[in-house]
């Protein structure tokens, strides 16, 4: 029996200041050493969570990015697993997007399995929200301001959407959630007051990422930390999954156990715990 623990980012392995504290990076690194095979699910893209897990080391399994979408090489980021909107999926989103009035960011690559992303956007008309996004993003060469009709280029396997208020995403939220042939979520900004309306295709969750990642890894149980609506499918599958205090209601009500704060590395000291009990002696 070989346990994955796999822990989401911000709001609950990061601190509110989207790092990691040193408790809690040492704590991993320590525990990486003794042999735990820990990884984290993340929304953020494997060159956002890099920067901000580069504490951790290098000697790491794979990682979950784009909320499922990917499983990349921890090191350099190569695309090991993936999946992709079919052509017909992607103009159907379009279509409910520019119906709605709202302009995505649409992520894609040039060929499947290809570590290059492409992230076109379309400069006219920024909300604050996306305007926030690009300014502290200054210099990431994976973004591109383009013409509408360069917008959907390439294999596109994600679409975010970062608008003022909810009610500018909950029609199509809800059009693109009762079809049945997508993963959506909503849910506001940890470190803005934007909300966050992200697409993929229907195999894009953690939960489905986090079963390719164990049988990737010879691992046949499952242990999650999370603190969000994204989190929840891999909480559903999980052994156990611990939410930490800052966590929506929804995701506690599913928690086998509330821990302490991403404030207060309620992770770390719930794998020292837990590592404790397994650990081989």
């Amino acid at each position: 029996m070989k346990r994955l623990y796999l822990s989401d980012l911000d709001g609950t392995l990061l601190t509110p200041q989207a790092c990691l504290s040193v408790f809690t990076a040492e704590t991993v690194r320590r525990l990486l050493r003794e042999g735990m095979a820990f990884s984290y699910a993340t929304a953020r893209s494997f060159s956002t969570a890099k920067k901000v897990t580069a504490a951790l080391g290098d000697a790491r399994l794979p990682v979950i990015v784009y909320n499922g979408e990917a499983i990349v090489d921890a090191g350099d980021g190569t695309v090991l697993d993936a999946v992709y909107f079919t052509p017909e999926e992607a103009a159907f989103v379009r279509d409910v997007l520019e119906a709605a009035r709202l302009r995505p960011m649409v992520y894609s690559r040039p060929a499947a399995r290809v570590q290059a992303e492409h992230v076109a956007y379309l400069a006219q008309g920024c909300t604050r929200g996306l305007a926030y996004y690009l300014e502290t993003r200054r210099g990431d060469e994976r973004l591109h301001a383009v013409e509408p009709e360069k917008l959907y280029d390439g294999h596109v396997f994600y679409f975010t959407v970062i608008e003022d208020s909810r009610a500018a995403c909950e029609a199509p939220y809800e059009k693109l959630r009762a079809d049945g042939r997508f993963s959506v979520h909503l849910q506001p900004d940890l470190y803005s007051d934007s909300y966050y309306f992200e697409i993929m295709p229907k195999a894009a969750s953690k939960a489905e990422a986090a079963k390719r990642l164990m049988a990737l890894c010879g691992c046949d149980r499952l242990v999650c930390f999370g603190d969000g609506e994204n989190d929840r499918s891999m909480f559903r599958i999980a052994d156990a999954g611990y939410a930490v205090e800052n966590a929506a209601d929804a995701l506690k009500a599913e928690a086998a156990e509330v821990i302490p704060s991403n404030r207060a590395d309620g992770v770390a000291h719930k794998l020292l715990q837990l590592w404790a009990a397994e650990r081989p002696r």
